[in-house]
């Protein structure tokens, strides 16, 4: 008699179906080990998506939408799936899944893509009444995956540092070194950022600063891959009209390598919130994985992490003049940039790869339901 595999479910309502840690990372693994998989996400339709099974929830308006009409959906697609792994990527998910766990027999992991409390700094929307109710309610979710899952995933050591939980994993988003199999054609003067395009993300600096370049580089541009956030089209719009960047929208992971193979620089600046200057910025690694130096934010804690790798160079991501000088040396030097290039992909190739964060979460999964 045959032996049936354990039936594993991701689940997420907010991400978008082709998110790069939960379906073209964390869901592929899962699914090439050999596990009975399903990826419960937000799609167009039922079925194969580049190899992955999906079970599609309706797109549903905004996040808090999504949240509402989510759930109920969510609870269906799950009674008729009958997991026995359930692996939650949104926090406001934790009470609906552990409730479903407990009445179903179903083991529960919680995906923490971010550190939840302190995320609730860097949310310009929230005033200084709602704040500090927001990050409670925050506290209150954290706690009861900490308590009632029962595995963590956590996405960084600082991410898992805020869970007590015996079984808390940490799996980087490192990129899938099969992806990046692209050699690398710099274009003269292009700098490309690919993720979203949003002002916690320096949109406009990013916009001035190759507005400011270009007295020095007359040839620099930006080509941006990625979906514009609420409010920041008109800024995408205007830059593309000026001639300064060429928006691609949202691109799906599996082509992203190619776009960063046409970069001479790829940039990565971040507002100085709580929640950014100790992140592991996963661009970066895309870059050096890419072979593609990168221009970054000098944050302390980004120094500390990627000076040693010699793949790029850091900025003062609030002076324009200081992002300037600093990208105007780079694309005046090829060859400069092509050993730092070089130097990160050298980087990667000694272990910063999903293949081998994979590991990680399959061993976590056999713990849970045994092997495939």
């Amino acid at each position: 008699m045959s032996q049936v595999s354990p039936r594993v479910v991701h689940l997420s309502t907010v991400h978008n179906g082709h998110d790069n840690r939960v379906f073209n990372k964390e869901a592929r693994a899962v699914a090439a080990a050999g596990y009975d998989f399903h990826l419960v996400i937000s799609a167009e339709r039922d079925g194969l998506d580049d190899g992955v099974p999906v079970v599609a929830l309706h797109r549903t308006g905004g996040r808090v939408l999504r949240m509402l009409a989510g759930q109920p959906e969510a609870w269906r697609a799950l009674s008729r799936l009958r997991p026995q792994l359930l692996q939650i990527h949104d926090p406001e998910l934790i009470p609906m899944a552990l409730l479903w766990g407990r009445s179903h027999r179903c083991k529960v992991i919680y995906d923490a893509h971010e550190d939840l409390v302190g995320q609730v700094a860097t949310k310009p929307y929230l005033n200084p009444l709602t704040r500090p109710l927001v990050r409670c309610a925050a506290r209150i979710l954290v706690g009861l995956a900490d308590r009632g899952a029962d595995g963590i995933v956590a996405a960084t050591e600082t991410v898992a540092a805020g869970f007590g939980n015996s079984r808390t994993v940490v799996v980087h988003n490192y990129p899938w070194l099969a992806n990046f199999t692209v050699d690398p054609a710099p274009v003269a003067g292009r700098l490309v950022y690919a993720g979203d395009l949003s002002q916690e993300r320096r949109l406009s600096f990013m916009i001035d600063v190759v507005r400011a370049l270009r007295e020095r580089v007359p040839n620099a541009h930006l080509v941006l891959a990625g979906r514009t956030l609420k409010g920041c089209e008109p800024m995408v719009e205007a830059a593309v009209a000026e001639g300064l960047v060429d928006h691609l929208g949202l691109v799906a992971p599996t082509r992203v390598p190619a776009v960063l193979a046409s970069a001479q620089v790829g940039l990565v600046f971040l507002e100085p919130l709580p929640n950014y200057v100790h992140s592991l910025p996963t661009k970066l690694f895309e870059y050096m994985a890419a072979q593609v130096p990168f221009c970054a934010s000098d944050f302390p804690a980004w120094r500390q992490m990627f000076s040693g790798y010699h793949a790029g160079r850091f900025a003062d991501s609030e002076s324009v003049q200081a992002a300037v000088q600093v990208l105007a040396e780079m694309l005046e030097d090829p060859p400069g940039c092509a050993r730092m290039g070089a130097a990160g992909r050298a980087a990667v190739d000694q272990g910063l790869t999903f293949e081998a964060q994979a590991q990680v979460l399959l061993d976590l999964t056999t713990q849970l339901v045994g092997r495939p």
